[in-house]
């Protein structure tokens, strides 16, 4: 299943080095072939070379193609099980794009059911909220869920979505414009610190936000601020670790705070679970 999902990320990027090393090699023979041969044995060369790499490509593209169709197929098997799984009240939102995808929804939803947080903060709202709430009720947990979100415009369509669902009793969002914080001397941009106010510890931390775009690791301060409110046995999910600033916070992570136990999951986007005291 690692190799299906390394293959639909070369899908998703452009298959770029693949278009260009074939270019590039093929290239490189027309010029080799040029040099040796002459006339009408050159053009017999140059259209054997050419339909060499025209097979090649068409073999690339069936690889491709097949390996998209399987993980479309893994994608709806994972989507059926959450609608089966949980009482949805409502459509979900769509989980393409930007937004958490089927596989990082399932994840949450059974670690919800396994761990049994009584408080979940999310750095970053959408659906992943939604199958919170619907996890909480489902399994009979007495929780609140804690949403940031920068902006007040998504903020307010994941609040609509909610209300939508039934499950305002559930989640609390919390607009959090991003600001300038320091930590260990280096200059961040992230949540307003202003909200960071909890009754009871957390139990489940879940990492998708700020966007990547931010600043290079712009995911890295959740733990170094949030550290000190997690409980005993806190939780922490972090999505898109397939990244290069994803899968270096995990390190850093790692350094810095060696309570933490870490396990991989090969996704589509990459999910790593950090777990304390366990």
């Amino acid at each position: 299943m690692t190799e299906i999902f390394s293959i639909q990320n070369k899908i998703k990027h452009a298959d770029w080095p693949y278009i260009l090393q074939t270019l590039f090699f093929y290239f490189v023979l027309v010029a080799v072939g040029r040099l040796i041969f002459s006339g009408m044995a050159f053009t017999i060369f140059l259209l054997t070379v050419t339909l060499f790499f025209i097979i090649l490509s068409q073999f690339h593209i069936y690889r491709l193609w097949d390996a998209e169709r399987e993980h479309l197929q893994h994608k709806t098997q994972v989507l059926n099980e959450i609608y089966k799984l949980l009482p949805i009240r409502a459509p979900l939102p769509s989980m393409t794009g930007w937004a958490a995808t089927p596989e990082l929804s399932s994840f949450l939803l059974k670690s919800i059911q396994k761990y049994r947080p009584a408080t979940i903060v999310e750095i970053g709202s959408g659906v992943t909220t939604l199958i919170s709430g619907y996890s909480l009720e489902k399994f009979n947990i007495d929780g609140k869920i804690i949403s940031f979100d920068h902006d007040p415009q998504f903020a307010a369509k994941t609040m609509d979505e909610i209300k939508l669902h039934g499950l305002s009793d559930k989640v609390d969002i919390r607009i959090a414009p991003l600001e300038k914080v320091t930590i260990d001397n280096i200059e961040w941009e992230w949540y307003s610190t202003d909200k960071i106010k909890f009754d009871q510890p957390i139990d489940l931390l879940v990492v998708d936000g700020p966007p990547v775009k931010t600043q290079k690791n712009a995911r890295y301060p959740a733990l170094p601020l949030l550290y000190k409110y997690l409980s005993e046995n806190a939780v922490v999910i972090m999505h898109d670790t397939n990244r290069v600033d994803e899968s270096t916070i995990i390190k850093l992570w790692q350094e810095k705070f060696e309570d933490f136990t870490v396990e991989k999951f090969h996704t589509e986007k990459g999910i790593t679970l950090l777990k304390r005291g366990f």
